[in-house]
């Protein structure tokens, strides 16, 4: 079996695996991306309850629901306005600057 706390920190790039609770929202589209098979249970618990301060159960609870609501919208065609919102993000954060 794989370890999750040494994967998520080759995937997020810190330094230390004490940093992970500070990245919360990158940890968490890793998260959605994560094939839990190749991990133990306790072990998705134990990262869950250490990066979120909550039981994996709910975590996969809330990505269930998300993935629902995204593909309603992609549905009913307002997808393009959640990338739209995010260019102009990108804009006013200097994310696209050259």
């Amino acid at each position: 079996m794989n370890d999750i706390f040494k994967d998520m920190q080759a995937k997020i790039g810190c330094e230390y695996i004490s940093n992970l609770p500070s990245y919360k929202r990158k940890v968490w589209h890793e998260m959605k991306r994560l094939n839990p098979a190749d991990y133990e249970a306790i072990q998705l618990e134990d990262f869950s309850k250490y990066v979120f301060g909550m039981p994996y159960q709910t975590l996969k609870d809330v990505m269930k629901q998300q993935k629902g609501r995204e593909e309603q919208c992609r549905k009913q065609g307002c997808w393009w306005k959640r990338e739209e919102q995010l260019t102009k993000k990108q804009y006013h954060t200097g994310l696209n600057c050259r």
